[in-house]
């Protein structure tokens, strides 16, 4: 193919050479691109890494005219790997993938799809690996996720609607902050909400608490200045403070917990 250069133990020379085309690839008998392979390299625009299973630290990170990339076969994505990749649009994951470290995708201020496929069995996704993404708007989760690390999704602000996996156990801390949702439904069979994992979305108006939620972190809703009702008809057994604002309903049971924690921080209550 024409401006593919192909880098395989190559030498100075070819390595020099391979910084100034535009679309990178890789000999089929490689499987990992080391950590700052192309760090900042401003002329690539696509990358087919077809044959690839890992991609090392920062590899591709501050490639600013990468708008394509081909992801068949991968299994780990290391530390912000393709953070600062101003021109990524779109991202397609394997079902081979178990692993991408934190803010490997960060600051893609113009991501705007992402799709895992449902099979693939990434059991974490790790912290800050899309924050500052502020034009995602669709995130189609793996099939058997069971926790989204701190800051995950930080200040997407795009992201008006997600549909969370119901493996999911755990939201991490700030993981939604100051994100667009309008809407959120929790899964059946949620152990833990983070600190502050909701706070600042300003656009949320109703919140159920499935009744396997057990923590509810501090500030988990707070700042989210239209929410009207939190329902929740359970008592977890823990809950941080001021975990929406003074002006939400608490909707619980008469005489649980939940009611008096709301009246003690002065909110609304609500009775079933």
């Amino acid at each position: 193919m024409e401006g593919v250069m192909v880098i395989s133990r190559c030498s100075k020379a070819a390595g020099k050479k391979a910084l100034r085309e535009k679309v990178f690839s890789m000999d089929s008998q490689d499987t990992k691109i080391v950590k700052y392979a192309m760090k900042n390299n401003i002329r690539i625009q696509a990358a087919n890494l077809e044959n690839i299973r890992q991609i090392g630290e920062e590899a591709f990170m501050g490639c600013t005219s990468l708008n394509t990339v081909r992801l068949e076969n991968l299994r780990k994505i290391d530390k912000r790997a393709f953070s600062g990749c101003s021109k990524l649009k779109k991202l397609h994951f394997p079902s081979s993938l178990y692993k991408i470290q934190s803010g490997a995708f960060q600051n893609n201020k113009r991501l705007q799809t992402v799709i895992f496929r449902k099979a693939c069995g990434m059991r974490l996704l790790d912290s800050e690996v899309f924050s500052g993404c502020a034009g995602l708007r669709d995130i189609r989760f793996p099939g058997k996720l069971e926790e989204i690390g701190s800051r995950t999704f930080y200040k997407c602000v795009a992201l008006s609607r997600i549909e969370l996996p119901l493996t999911l156990k755990r939201i991490g801390k700030e993981s939604f902050y100051q994100c667009g949702l309008n809407e959120l439904e929790l899964p059946e069979g949620l152990l833990e909400i983070g600190e502050g994992a909701f706070l600042k979305c300003k656009s949320l108006d109703y919140i159920y608490i499935p009744d396997t939620v057990q923590k509810i972190g501090k500030w988990a809703f707070h700042g989210c200045s239209r929410l009207k009702v939190l329902e929740i008809n359970h008592d977890p057994a823990e809950i941080g403070e001021w975990i929406t604002n003074k002006n939400c309903t608490i909707r619980c049971p008469e005489g649980s917990k939940m009611e008096a924690y709301a009246r003690a921080y002065g909110m609304l209550v609500e009775y079933y």
